[in-house]
């Protein structure tokens, strides 16, 4: 098959949760099938499609400027369209769009993101869209939490505009994928009849293993970007609310907050104990170093990558079991999960103690991803899936 996989930005490197999935989900694609690339790139250049170029028969990038994104908020408060609409919208894709499919003899289209579903797609060409989270009801959270006034009320507005474009959108294609059980329930619940398919985000497995070495002591670790809000609300959460109820029995606890472009009111808790890295170009040898994984989501949706990448790395995990959400795992076999402050700090507290504890969810974790999250497993589905929506 010839695969149009259309992307809102560069999935290269694969540095963050969408980047990691669609990279990885090209990969497998192009075990089988010939895949071309349509992607955003945003004037800063982030991103480098030479990465994708051993997988992609053609990668044709389409320039977008991001900088008045605040002006485009506040006139999408006048237009019938969201704001996410307007913000993915571009005539030049179209016309990109359109060619593309064209000249390569297009049998399918894979879109990432709803987001990306605003575009007229060809008559008698399957489209599937990619869903990494289910955009609405991700806006109706955030706007339960997130911020003050103005921007809960924006978040508001606009999750009642994207959901009837995203409910649109889904049900025009051939085919929903979604990462968890949760989201394939919500969508089908809203659209009967809906055709999904829940592919999991996954892992790496042997890119992730880790090497013999020593671990720090009362050391824990969490990996992701910072600047999306459902991190961001996590990691407050941890070191508000969490922390101090460790080091009253843990004096010599540490904490790690490794990636993204942290916002001022993370980097404000820098100190001896708290290490804010920031942005870094390979985030294992940090995993790797910790002597547990910590979790505190409370929002957000989809499968998430920082859990079974931990399990991957050797790493114990607690979580609140939001953060665990779409992975099938046993409180206490491969993880713990924990959603009250006291009861997410006793977790962790007990994992310091019980060495023996720590090393069978480490060794119960690698078991349970290599079995359901590694690419290679994940990839066999898909193509199966995909052939299928195609030999209709």
């Amino acid at each position: 098959m010839n695969i149009l996989v259309l992307t809102p930005y560069i999935p290269y490197p694969p540095g963050f949760g969408g980047a990691v999935r669609i990279y990885h989900l090209i990969r497998q694609l192009s075990r089988r099938h010939q895949v071309h690339l349509l992607s955003f790139r945003e004037e800063t250049g982030s991103g480098d499609p030479r990465g994708l170029e051993p997988f992609c028969r053609t990668i044709t990038l389409i320039p977008r400027r991001v900088g008045d994104k605040r002006r485009q908020q506040v006139i999408s408060l006048l237009s019938p369209h969201s704001f996410q609409w307007r913000f993915h919208y571009s005539r030049v894709m179209q016309t990109a769009l359109d060619r593309l499919v064209g000249e390569q003899n297009i049998n399918l289209i894979i879109v990432e993101f709803s987001q990306m579903a605003v575009f007229r797609f060809p008559v008698g060409v399957p489209v599937v869209i990619d869903e990494h989270n289910i955009e609405f009801d991700l806006l109706e959270r955030m706007a339960a939490r997130e911020g003050g006034f103005i921007r809960r009320l924006f978040n508001r507005i606009e999750a009642a505009k994207f959901r009837l474009e995203e409910l649109a959108c889904v049900k025009n294609a051939a085919l929903t994928l979604v990462t968890s059980e949760r989201d394939q329930e919500i969508l089908v619940s809203l659209n009967p009849g809906l055709k999904t398919a829940v592919i999991t985000n996954g892992v790496d497995c042997d890119h992730f293993a880790r090497p013999d070495g020593p671990r720090h002591l009362e050391n824990a670790v969490f990996v992701g970007a910072t600047h999306y809000f459902p991190n961001e609300d996590g990691v407050l959460f941890f070191l508000r609310e969490i922390r101090e109820k460790i080091r009253k029995r843990w004096p010599s606890f540490k904490f790690t907050i490794v990636g993204g472009n942290p916002p001022p009111a993370i980097t404000r808790y820098r100190a001896d104990d708290t290490e804010i890295t920031g942005y870094v170009a390979d985030v294992r040898p940090y995993m790797w170093a910790a002597s547990l994984f910590v979790v505190p989501l409370r929002m957000g949706g989809g499968t998430r990558f920082k859990i079974v990448e931990a399990m991957a790395a050797g790493v114990p995990v607690v979580s609140t079991r939001l953060g665990a959400e779409g992975i099938h795992v046993v409180d206490e076999r491969e993880l713990l999960l924990a959603d009250e402050p006291d009861a997410f700090a006793a977790a962790v507290g007990k994992v310091f103690a019980n060495p023996e504890l720590a090393e069978s969810l480490v060794r119960n974790g690698l078991s349970f991803v290599r079995r359901h999250f590694d690419w290679s497993v994940i990839g066999e589905k898909l193509n199966a899936i995909l052939e299928a929506v195609v030999t209709k």
